[in-house]
Parts: C-alpha cells; sequence; structure tokens
C-alpha cells in the first residue's frame, strides 16, 4: 500500500529517488456518455534526486507500483 510521505526508489533505468506526496482517486469521465465513469487510483510524488530533482509528478498507481520500490516504510 503506497502512503504519503514513504520514499521510493526507480527500479528500472535511472537510479532516482522520491517520495510520496499524496495519494488519490481521479474521475476520467467519458465526454460521449457522462453515465460511464472510471476511477484511476494516482500518486503524486517529488524527486529528490536525479534529473528531475524538485519536481512533482502524477502517476497511475498501477505504474508507479511497477517502476518503483519502497525503501522505508514512513
Amino acid at each position: 500500500m503506497i502512503k504519503v510521505g514513504t520514499l521510493y526508489k526507480r527500479i528500472h533505468g535511472s537510479q532516482s529517488l522520491c517520495q510520496v506526496v499524496s495519494v488519490y482517486n481521479h474521475r476520467d469521465i467519458d465526454p460521449e456518455c457522462p453515465e460511464s465513469v472510471a476511477i484511476i487510483g494516482m500518486v503524486k510524488f517529488i524527486y529528490l534526486s536525479g534529473d528531475h530533482i524538485g519536481r512533482t509528478f502524477k502517476q497511475k498507481r498501477s505504474d508507479f507500483n511497477y517502476r518503483w520500490e519502497v525503501i522505508n516504510d514512513a
């Protein structure tokens, strides 16, 4: 489970560190059918090292879990 404040390191590619800022659910509404709503779990995180240091990003929870692993559990 992803918790706010937890530190993660990147599994694939560069050896970057990040910290989770928030975890939330995003509603994806189909413009052609307003009754069709998908709930997408999102993670907002900030880079603590690497090329994007200090920048904040948002990513789907499933993608985040695939690309990052826990360093410590806050």
